[in-house]
């Protein structure tokens, strides 16, 4: 296993704030939790044969909050590496409106996404997936081998390494993304390179997160927009999500094309405009970027392609490798939200599970 380390000035002590000691230890050790589990992932025997795998008429991604955004991005990369039919839902419609959520012919695959694997609308999505879908099969990811949901599954996949402290998911969304983009390897035609992304996300924090940390604690910013097209929408709503959980901060995401189409009427000199870049569209994105900064906004772009503000180069392809972008968001709103003295661990009105 390989080691990661970066210092960074709240570690050096320079930054004086003492809010938010358990988000920013769980943000900043994300390609060492990646590492982690892809290590428990290898150790699992190959599930091609099993039914849940090569019998799935249907995928159905699933989860609650985070995990739904984190299911919305997997369903897009899996329509587009896999024929098998598959869509992405909150696991409330599982559970309220199962007829209009769980296939009522072939054999279904349910996806069940969860940091914590107790959470009420998930258990009750696995229950009333086995009365509706009996030929089908569960598929469960989470952090806690001895919660609820990890008993539930005809495959059980638990990932110590995303386990965290704080209220707002930063390594636990990224530690079950490697988990579901292993997963999904057994429905696609091609392999991702996962083993590249911990140290790649390392050496990414190490050049832009104090970058970042400053986007976040600039004063002139006052609301916030994030855009990713394709499987990175999933990812924008879950960076969009942070920033209104942490901060409390206007936050809302959008594909980048569709940002044009009314949303851009908000842009004042005090936005800044967040772009999870791609290889195939970044012509047209840039595009987007540059009309909005002409309108008086202010972008930033993060991608695998060179000319994006902050960039890397992994692979010829970027079918993947969204996740690298999400420490850096994480950051800034990290940043926004003690800069404004409030507890990134802590946010107001939440607590880590939903039980109802």
């Amino acid at each position: 296993m390989m080691g990661f380390a970066f210092a960074s000035e709240r570690e050096k002590g320079t930054v004086v704030s003492t809010l938010g000691t358990h988000t920013w230890h769980e943000l900043c050790s994300q390609p060492q939790a990646w590492q982690e589990a892809l290590d428990t992932l290898h150790a699992h025997s190959d599930l091609t044969q099993h039914p849940a795998i090569s019998q799935a008429t249907h995928v159905i991604w699933c989860g609650c909050g985070s995990p739904f955004y984190l299911a919305t991005s997997l369903q897009r990369m899996h329509h587009e590496h896999s024929t098998i039919p598959s869509y992405a839902l909150p696991a409330s419609e599982i559970w309220c409106n199962p007829q209009a959520s769980i296939p009522s012919h072939g054999r279904p695959t349910l996806v069940l996404l969860s940091r914590s694997g107790r959470t009420t609308e998930v258990l009750k999505a696995a229950e009333r997936f086995r009365e509706h879908a009996p030929n089908g099969h569960i598929i469960t990811i989470s952090c806690y081998g001895d919660r609820p949901l990890a008993q539930l599954g005809d495959i059980n996949i638990v990932l110590p390494s995303g386990q965290e402290q704080s209220i707002a998911q930063t390594r636990a969304f990224t530690v079950l993304q490697m988990g579901g983009m292993w997963l999904l390897q057994h429905w696609a035609s091609q392999q991702f390179a996962l083993a590249a992304l911990p140290e790649a996300a390392a050496g990414l924090m190490q050049r832009h997160q104090q970058e970042c940390l400053a986007y976040g604690a600039n004063p002139d910013f006052q609301q916030f927009f994030f855009l990713g097209s394709g499987y990175r929408y999933g990812l924008a709503c879950e960076a969009s999500l942070k920033m209104k959980e942490m901060s409390l901060s206007t936050s809302e995401p959008f594909h980048h094309m569709e940002y044009r189409h009314g949303p851009q009427s908000m842009v004042t000199p005090q936005t800044l405009i967040l772009s999870l870049g791609s290889l195939r569209m970044h012509s047209q994105e840039q595009a987007v970027l540059a009309d909005m900064r002409a309108l008086g906004g202010h972008t930033l772009s993060i991608g695998g392609h060179a000319d994006q503000h902050m960039h890397w180069q992994l692979s010829e392809s970027d079918c993947y490798d969204g996740i690298l972008a999400l420490p850096l968001l994480q950051s800034i709103a990290f940043a926004r939200s003690t800069s404004r003295g409030l507890d990134p661990d802590n946010p107001h009105n939440l607590n880590a599970v939903v039980v109802l």
